[in-house]
């Protein structure tokens, strides 16, 4: 990839900035370098290269261009907006009985810690699950998670970068179905199933959703399962069910595991300034990361293919 006239024009911008305390600028990425889907994240580049721009910010020259303010903060669950559209309606239900029973993670009940980074528009980037499970109970809880001081589009790209460096994956997670789901009907019918010992999780029993059932809506027996369903879907329409365009599908959506502890790490990454994020970037090369110039995604592909030809004749493959 040769230096583009867009890039020459930012350049222009580094003796000013001199002058200024800067945090990363999302209007100075260059989509180019950064693809907000992973599938052309992983296209471009190798698992190493995603390494040496996620730490590269560090060794740029500059120690302030490329951090992104991070605070613990919370927020109303109705202020929050989704970046993927794609749920799985037996896990946001199977939660929300956990909730309602107050069982292992959901102890305290409905909101607590999502888990995720939430961008400056009010995006979160994970954690789908638990806030609509909050939202089906109590739409108007408080729930908890890393402040981004950071649009959703340039972070969905940045946290692209993170998880090829973090995990070599260049696929994300299957879609599962989308907000139409969250129907009185489908809910129901998810609900019926939990009774009969279907589609529930391990630890949960038929017995404890009809009495969850019947505490969300101070009903009894089958009659809690219908106002249950209804009161769910209801709770859930007051969400925010809907993305802007342009936000990719869930396949191509970062993969950013707290449990594995990649939340934590990212954070520190991006508020640091390593993620080579903005110009000037490290090396000499005038890429992010001071990868070679000239990476094409046909160079990436005869890389893996060179990797895969080695593994077939017995050669050990080298690190990334």
């Amino acid at each position: 990839m040769s230096y583009s006239s867009f890039k020459k024009d930012k350049l222009l911008m580094e003796s000013w900035r001199n002058y200024v305390n800067e945090e990363a600028s999302a209007s100075e990425m260059d989509p180019n370098d950064f693809p907000m889907k992973l599938s052309q994240v992983g296209d471009k580049y190798t698992r190493k290269q995603a390494k040496a721009i996620a730490t590269g910010g560090l060794k740029d020259g500059d120690a302030e261009d490329d951090k992104i303010g991070m605070s613990k903060g919370s927020w109303g669950l109705k202020q929050l907006k989704p970046s993927q559209s794609s749920m799985n309606i037996n896990k946001a239900l199977n939660f929300s009985i956990m909730m309602l029973l107050k069982k292992g993670n959901f102890s305290k009940g409905p909101g607590g810690d999502l888990g995720c980074i939430v961008t400056s528009d009010n995006h979160i980037m994970d954690g789908h699950h638990r806030w609509v499970a909050s939202g089906m109970i109590k739409p108007d809880v408080t729930v908890g998670g890393y402040e981004a001081a950071f649009p959703a589009k340039e972070m969905i790209a940045v946290l692209n970068i993170l998880t090829l460096h973090f995990t070599g994956r260049r696929t994300g997670k299957k879609a599962s179905g989308g907000f139409e789901q969250f129907s009185p009907e489908r809910i129901k019918s998810e609900l019926v199933n939990f009774t009969q010992g279907k589609g529930l999780f391990k630890g949960s029993t038929p017995e404890e959703v009809l009495r969850a059932c019947e505490i969300f809506t101070e009903q009894k027996g089958e009659a809690a399962i219908t106002a249950a369903a209804t009161k769910f879907a209801e709770n859930a329409g007051q969400l925010t069910l809907s993305l802007p365009q342009g936000f990719p599908a869930r396949p191509d959506m970062p993969i950013i595991s707290k449990g594995k502890g990649h939340l934590d790490l990212a954070v520190k990454l991006l508020s640091s300034g390593a993620v080579d994020i903005n110009p000037k970037f490290a090396g000499k090369t005038g890429e992010p990361g001071g990868i070679p110039s000239g990476i094409t995604s046909d160079a990436v592909k005869a890389d893996r293919e060179r990797k895969m030809r080695d593994l077939e004749e017995g050669k050990t493959p080298k690190k990334e």
